[in-house]
């Protein structure tokens, strides 16, 4: 496998356990950055202690001084990812499509990165993680969502978004998958709307009935 190359991890000495040393000094810092490159450029699933040491010119042993295990830092690296989805582009379009284009993006991440699935519903979400659940709830709460409404509907579109990528990995219709997808979709933003909008209606239709009969 080639392996991604991180700036300054050329080999400049031998370690005593035989694996090469950097010259920079080994940091969390740079093990993260290195297991998010290879990540990117070789995939979430050739992510491991062993493939990152290597990108780095140490001994995988080395890496366990500041990372706890591989999971530790899978976590982190699917939250970089997820982080990286683009939220900035998405001023001219309605509520609704500002939504589906944030979950496509989701949706594409997990179909790119089959073995990404498990860590990206972590208990202790991330910054990456914390800013993309900030970009589709802000959506949710600016078209009138309150601010419990917009948290259920996140969470109810995320578990969606998952069930569907799994389902599109195993399916070998990947275009009638993808039309279920945005079908399911538009029925939950549906739902949902309609759900919200009720108890507006709910008041409105109070207030003209006691308009009608002169009530306080």
């Amino acid at each position: 496998m080639a392996t991604a190359a991180i700036p300054g991890s050329e080999s400049t000495s031998t370690g005593s356990s035989g694996g090469r040393s950097s010259g920079q000094k080994l940091s969390r810092e740079r093990i993260e950055k290195a297991a998010i490159a290879l990540a990117r450029s070789e995939g979430f699933g050739n992510l491991s202690i062993r493939n990152v040491a290597k990108v780095l010119g140490v001994a995988p042993m080395a890496l366990y001084t500041h990372v706890k295990n591989k999971e530790e830092l899978a976590e982190h690296v699917a939250d970089a990812l997820i982080g990286g989805i683009d939220t900035r582009t998405l001023g001219a379009l309605t509520w609704k499509d500002r939504v589906r284009t944030l979950l496509r993006a989701h949706r594409d991440l997990i179909l790119k990165h089959p073995d990404i699935a498990p860590y990206i519903n972590s208990a202790n979400p991330g910054l990456g993680t914390k800013r993309f659940h900030n970009a589709i709830t802000d959506v949710l709460t600016q078209a009138g969502f309150d601010a419990q409404g917009a948290q259920d509907l996140y969470f109810t579109l995320i578990t969606y978004n998952y069930g569907s990528a799994v389902t599109a990995r195993v399916s070998s219709a990947a275009t009638n998958n993808l039309l279920k997808y945005n079908d399911g979709l538009s029925a939950i933003l549906a739902a949902y709307e309609a759900r919200m909008m009720r108890p507006a209606l709910g008041i409105v239709e109070s207030m003209r009935e006691r308009l009608r009969f002169g009530r306080k």
